[in-house]
């Protein structure tokens, strides 16, 4: 009996670690269908509605239920961006005052707003801790750059590498997900005009990868060999010619 008792406790507890292997940040969707999704709603009408729970800016379906790609502003639950059903999100990014969730409602990563750290992943009604691997590598950030631009959201290794938003300097703002700094597969652009506009990105191609990977090695070898080298001493000889002048 204890024999047993001991096979299913280790089998237990390499399931769990077989599951926990498997654990992603969120829903890995396919194309298909987002594009079924974009196929849908693209011919709605973009605007701003006003409700109790907030303000919504975004796709409106026939009826002017909330359908498609928005963003709510709410003073209960914070700003709240992705892809909508009849009023529910369907997967994008919940950003309240202290946590930020991103994903869906079944399956999402919890940050810590104030670090960017992840704090739990949330998967069949149970919430996983995180390895340190990826306690190290998962993010989510804001990223400033030197034009204006912005980007707040999920990144892996310092990268932009999953869902999150870019705020461009004109005031503009896309929502999508992005994979080794640039954005992949559909997302909307929400323009200051109230109109929003579906894309679609390719995202970096296999050579384009490689390529990167190729130059972050060469990078690496480059570094180790400029700190093998002996440092060279500075000569405090004056450039009368410099000077004379």
């Amino acid at each position: 009996m204890k024999k047993i008792l001991c096979l299913l406790s280790l089998f237990a507890t390499l399931s769990a670690q077989a599951q926990f292997t498997r654990l992603t940040r969120h829903p890995d969707i396919p194309v298909q269908y987002d594009a079924a999704f974009v196929d849908l709603v693209k011919g709605y009408y973009s605007g701003t509605v006003k409700s109790s729970y907030g303000q919504y800016f975004g796709h409106l379906s026939p009826d002017q239920n909330v359908y498609g790609y928005g963003t709510f502003f709410t003073d209960q639950d914070g700003e709240i961006c992705g892809q909508f059903r009849n009023g529910d999100l369907i997967v994008g990014i919940r950003m309240g005052t202290a946590i930020v969730r991103v994903g869906t409602e079944d399956h999402y990563t919890a940050y810590d707003l104030l670090t960017g750290e992840p704090q739990y992943v949330f998967l069949n009604d149970e919430k996983y801790k995180l390895d340190a691997e990826h306690l190290a590598s998962w993010r989510y950030v804001q990223l400033a750059y030197k034009n204006g631009d912005k980007y707040v959201g999920e990144t892996v290794d310092g990268k932009r590498d999953g869902y999150g938003i870019y705020y461009y300097a004109n005031g503009n703002f896309y929502f999508g997900r992005y994979k080794d700094n640039k954005a992949v597969g559909y997302g909307a652009l929400f323009k200051t005009d109230n109109h929003v506009s579906i894309q679609y990105w390719d995202g970096p191609s296999e050579a384009e990868q490689d390529a990167a990977a190729q130059a972050e090695l060469e990078a690496a070898a480059a570094a180790a060999e400029a700190a093998q080298k002996p440092e060279k001493k500075s000569s405090k000889r004056r450039n009368v010619n410099a000077w004379s002048r």
